[in-house]
């Protein structure tokens, strides 16, 4: 994610730099065959494309649009799964009745709050289709990580651990049934925000609003300087040169942001929320280790 004010343009050039350099390289050649070349019959009447500049703003909007409701929803859902996390974390520490002289009982407690975590990485971890297994050995140890290889789906896998250490809590009488609920409730939640990130993992915005703007955006790149060439003459390299900028900025920046689990600056920051749901967790077992927060590096964080 982006915290600084401004993108550097470095960061913006790569991706536009091509397209923009054969538009400047027309733009000059329109300008240099009609002042020096008198091959006035380049011009074009401005007005109908001053029309399809409209309409094609309003469907460059729509799909910027489209994208910024994705990455705002993977945001919000993160959201959820650090509000989530706390929730359940308190309900397994204070719910849970634990008899002093079984410290089984309170050993299965904590671990409930320290599955939660390796959830949060597996979260992270599967949705950048990332071998999680390592950074999984360092939460829950060697033994209960190799347990989960087999699963396809290790975040499911954990919630379904999850609800097995709860039913394994009831029938040691450490919970009744209306606190079972409550704690079975939160593991939904957990559920239905895995299965929204994956949904928006798994289902890309339509293609006609990926293509389709790019062809459109590069059409009319091309017809800008046959409209400009009669009234600026020599200067139209420079204006079209900054509408073409404009646009393609726009379609690109759309394109950065409708994928927002793909692990770029301009993603849901995964790794820095799931290291600090982990602190958070640890400081409610009493468990400070010594784990570095996720800062952000040249004003991007991931």
């Amino acid at each position: 994610m982006i915290l600084r004010d401004s993108i550097p343009l470095q960061r913006l050039w790569p991706r536009t730099y091509k397209r923009l350099l054969v538009l400047v390289a027309f733009d000059c050649a329109v300008a240099a065959l009609y002042v020096f070349g008198d091959w006035h019959w380049l011009s074009l009447d401005a007005l109908p494309l001053g029309t399809l500049g409209s309409a094609l703003t309003i469907f460059l909007a729509f799909r910027a649009n489209a994208a910024y409701g994705r990455w705002w929803e993977a945001r919000q859902l993160w959201g959820q799964l650090v509000n989530t996390s706390r929730a359940l974390s308190r309900q397994a520490l204070t719910a849970l009745d634990v008899d002093d002289s079984k410290p089984q009982q309170a050993a299965l407690r904590n671990d409930i709050v320290v599955h939660q975590i390796a959830f949060v990485h597996a979260l992270r971890c599967h949705l950048r289709k990332q071998n999680p297994f390592p950074e999984l050995a360092g939460v829950l140890g060697r033994a209960q990580t190799d347990a989960l290889r087999g699963y396809g789906n290790v975040p499911n896998a954990l919630t379904l651990r999850m609800a097995e250490q709860l039913q394994q809590a009831r029938e040691l009488g450490m919970l009744d049934s209306l606190r079972w609920s409550a704690l079975d409730t939160s593991l939904t939640t957990l559920a239905n925000i895995q299965g929204s990130c994956e949904r928006i993992k798994n289902t890309p915005l339509p293609r006609q609003f990926s293509s389709l703007p790019r062809v459109l955006v590069d059409a009319y790149c091309w017809l800008v300087p046959l409209a400009l060439v009669s009234g600026l003459g020599i200067f139209t390299p420079v204006a079209s040169a900054l509408i073409s900028f404009t646009l393609i900025a726009i379609d690109t920046a759309s394109g950065a942001i409708e994928d927002p689990f793909e692990n770029t600056v301009n993603d849901t920051p995964m790794t820095a929320l799931s290291r600090g749901i982990e602190l958070t967790l640890r400081e409610m077992l009493d468990q400070r280790k010594a784990l570095p927060e996720v800062r952000a590096i040249d004003g991007f964080v991931y």
